[in-house]
């Protein structure tokens, strides 16, 4: 609600601010009559400006895209790692059987509720990462006998070291944008601007229908620009991505008897 809100400012404060440059810098319908023969070059100019805007725009929702992507794959991913991880302590002895178990089912609670709100902000949960640790050592003082038991600990530690991997790539995601990416909006945002100042320096005319067709504009572009702002962030904003694959594992993990063997 709050973007929305934020996106309507943006959209009348661009709309006000292009009326008021237009009927105060307008030029008169005789100036421009006068100026026809330079309307070639001018339209030439403006198709460059405005496939510049263009050019930026397409590269940065393509990013955008991209970081969305890799991080609910990511997520996925982890999620599949901690189910495959839970099912091979089946064969494990007892107590740690019993505290791996536990620890694998808290993790994917805490990374949905405690880490995934703190990745809107580029941080971590201390909570979520001790309790990784913790996973991490109790594992580590399995016996390496029988075979079974060994082949389900190096299994295990396996899927941690991947679990791990992909939290380090989510925390990377977390902190926002990448340098091309803030580049593309960056570009973007120049060439939304350049596509209403442009008309205007070369000499537009106050009359109504321009001013309108300026306003439209105007609004358009200042809505493409404050959608842009909102996704610069894969964690916040118009196209977050949600804790779903961890809430879903949370929900699987519980559901699997206490007792239950591979």
């Amino acid at each position: 609600m709050e973007a929305m809100w934020t996106a309507l400012v943006i959209v009348v404060a661009s709309v006000v601010v292009t009326i008021a440059a237009c009927l105060l810098f307008g030029r008169s319908r005789a100036h421009e009559q006068a100026d026809d023969r330079d309307a070639d070059s001018r339209g030439f100019l403006g198709a460059v400006v405005s496939g510049l805007f263009i050019v930026a725009l397409a590269f940065y929702m393509v990013i955008v895209w991209e970081e969305n992507g890799a991080a609910e794959d990511n997520a996925a991913r982890e999620a599949a790692a901690i189910a495959d991880a839970y099912w091979q302590t089946g064969v494990m002895p007892q107590p740690q059987r019993d505290r791996i178990r536990s620890l694998l089912v808290e993790y994917p609670k805490l990374v949905a509720d405690k880490e995934w709100p703190a990745l809107a902000d580029g941080s971590a949960d201390d909570s979520t990462t001790s309790t990784l640790n913790s996973l991490h050592t109790e594992v580590l003082t399995l016996p390496s006998t029988p075979d079974q038991v060994k082949s389900a600990r190096e299994r295990v530690l396996e899927r941690i070291r991947e679990i791990t991997d992909l939290r380090r790539d989510r925390l990377d995601q977390a902190g926002g944008l990448d340098n091309t990416g803030k580049f593309m909006l960056i570009g973007t945002i120049v060439g939304a601007i350049g596509m209403i100042v442009f008309p205007l320096l070369i000499g537009f005319t106050a009359r109504a229908r321009h001013v309108v067709q300026m306003s439209v504009t105007a609004a358009v572009l200042a809505f493409v620009c404050a959608l842009c702002l909102g996704m610069t962030h894969p964690f916040s904003g118009v196209l977050r991505v949600q804790p779903e694959a961890f809430t879903s594992v949370t929900e699987e993990l519980e559901g699997i008897p206490v007792d239950s063997d591979r």
